[in-house]
């Protein structure tokens, strides 16, 4: 499903691409639905938060729940290139008295994307993002939302990692990180295909999904490569200690690693993905200040979780699993918060992350985390 919004000074566009078979089709007729929505709704924290549709029933509601959202702001546009769901989104339209401002088109998503060029693109589809990137990043001036239901590959739990995402992955314990900075450093790469820059806002992982908000600036070819080659790298990871580290490009190249300095074992490496910050603190600050003046959000509590742990972690890839520490070191899980205490007074930076309730960021090397970490079960045991 594609959602589209103009405004004479602000543009902006939604897709949400379900390419249906005649079964499905029949089956969206069944199960698609007419919804009143009561404006004035949330935009910033609606289209940064609520996850990806589940159903077609949320598809249609979404479509027209965003016009209901700009009804004020801009003229809308809702494109579905399956007939049945455009009908629907058509009699929602009516329903909610946006006509005067909303309109139903039946379109196919890159052709669109291809023709016109918007302030906000967001890429919502069912399963891999990969075949709207190109079009998405040519079509976006100012912000790109991109959402990606297919963790398998993106994690390395399926093959396809590299043939959707030019990156290969690989299958650990803090995959949903790996999965997000895979996604994030090839949407980097196909923003600087059109001499644009990659600026992360907010990135997480939730259940099934991955979701990137991206600030996009056309920069210039050189400043854009620049700038993206100093973010984009690889992930070393040790399989029999757990140690891990990001390293650049050039690092990767010209450095040669090949075994674990601190076991001496066989290095695996995944990428090439985004290695810089995933969050800008002052942008998550400003959509908790809109999350916190917004009682009606069915989501609120599980987006206000969210988006204050992604301001408060640490930007270093990658995060540690407790109990996979723990269970290398043969000991009890201690309390995540005694272990992160532990860390600071070793005089480390330390903190949770929004990836896994048992997991942590640190800048500790991994001998550093299970001497804290064997101490502190000891200390509570």
């Amino acid at each position: 499903m594609l959602r589209v919004s103009l405004h004479s000074s602000l543009s902006i566009v939604s897709l949400c691409v379900s390419p249906l078979t005649h079964s499905q089709e029949r089956a969206f007729v069944g199960f698609a639905s007419l919804v009143k929505f009561s404006p004035p709704l949330p935009l910033l924290p609606l289209l940064l938060l609520l996850p990806p549709s589940a159903s077609s029933e949320e598809r249609g509601e979404s479509a027209v729940q965003q016009a209901v959202v700009a009804a004020e702001e801009c003229s809308v546009v809702l494109n579905d290139r399956s007939k049945p769901a455009y009908e629907v989104i058509q009699r929602n339209i009516r329903l909610n008295g946006v006509d005067g401002v909303a309109r139903a088109s039946n379109e196919d998503a890159n052709v669109l994307l291809h023709r016109f060029r918007f302030d906000l693109v967001d890429l919502d589809p069912f399963g891999s993002p990969a075949p709207f990137l190109d079009a998405a990043c040519k079509s976006v001036r100012r912000l790109l939302l991109v959402t990606a239901t297919d963790t398998a590959p993106l994690c390395g739990a399926h093959s396809g990692g590299f043939r959707k995402y030019d990156a290969f992955p690989l299958r650990t314990e803090y995959h949903s990180e790996l999965a997000t900075r895979i996604l994030l450093g090839k949407v980097a790469r196909e923003l600087l295909k059109h001499e644009k820059l990659a600026m992360p806002l907010l990135c997480y992982a939730k259940r099934h999904f991955v979701r990137i908000v991206v600030g996009v600036e056309r920069c210039g070819a050189r400043r854009a490569e620049a700038e993206t080659l100093r973010n984009l790298g690889f992930l070393a990871h040790c399989f029999s200690c757990g140690n891990r580290f990001s390293l650049s490009i050039s690092e990767f190249f010209e450095r040669g690693f090949s075994q674990c300095d601190v076991c001496g074992s066989p290095l695996r490496f995944a990428g090439p993905l985004f290695v810089g910050a995933l969050h800008k603190k002052a942008f998550c600050e400003a959509v908790l200040s809109e999350l916190n003046a917004r009682n009606e959000l069915n989501e609120r509590k599980t987006a206000l979780k969210i988006v204050e742990r992604c301001k408060e972690e640490l930007e270093i890839p990658f995060y540690y699993e407790l109990h996979a520490v723990c269970k290398s070191l043969k000991v009890t899980p201690p309390p995540l918060n005694a272990v992160l205490e532990s860390l600071r007074e070793r005089g480390f930076k330390a903190s949770r992350t929004h990836f896994s309730n048992t997991a942590f960021k640190t800048d500790a090397s991994i001998s550093e985390i299970k001497e804290s970490v064997k101490e502190v079960s000891h200390r509570c045991g």
